[in-house]
């Protein structure tokens, strides 16, 4: 018989991220800004209404990850819209409902690389991360983290 012969390899927990650094609005205006920094990184602020109150919200630029800063308190479990600071367009997605709970959902472009379609509703955590193409992404590994960078 042969022997089999055995390999001992080290198993490393590794942290995994998706870094967005470019995201637009239907209209092409640029989302990203350096004005609120979250994980050290560019935010992607949006404009945030829920009933007569307006103001921004700089999302958390790592997918999967939700230390969003608002400018405005919104209740647990109340849908709100998102617009673009910039030009005012809404970010809704007509296209699709969030598969939780049925909420509308918004989405925001990732130039030649596709998109996120997020739910509206505070605190429901479905995203999507939509790719169109991998030839922009690139990998960061340091230490006990990997992270794609789009």
């Amino acid at each position: 018989m042969q022997k089999e012969s055995q390999t001992k390899s080290e198993r490393v927990d590794i942290q995994r991220s998706v870094a967005i650094q470019s995201a637009h609005c239907p209209n092409g205006c640029d989302l990203m800004t350096d004005k609120v920094m979250i994980h050290g990184l560019k935010s992607i602020a949006v404009e945030i209404q829920w009933q007569q109150m307006r103001g921004l919200i700089y999302l958390d630029p790592e997918f999967g990850k939700y230390e969003h800063v608002s400018e405005i308190d919104v209740p647990e479990g109340v849908v709100v819209e998102f617009y673009c600071p910039h030009c005012g367009a809404s970010l809704r997605n007509g296209e699709e409902l969030c598969h939780s709970c049925a909420a509308p959902t918004f989405a925001l472009i990732l130039p030649n690389e596709g998109q996120i379609v997020g739910c509206l509703r505070r605190n429901c955590f479905e995203h999507t991360l939509k790719l169109e193409s991998l030839d922009s992404m690139q990998l960061q590994i340091d230490d006990n983290l990997l992270r794609m960078i789009l």
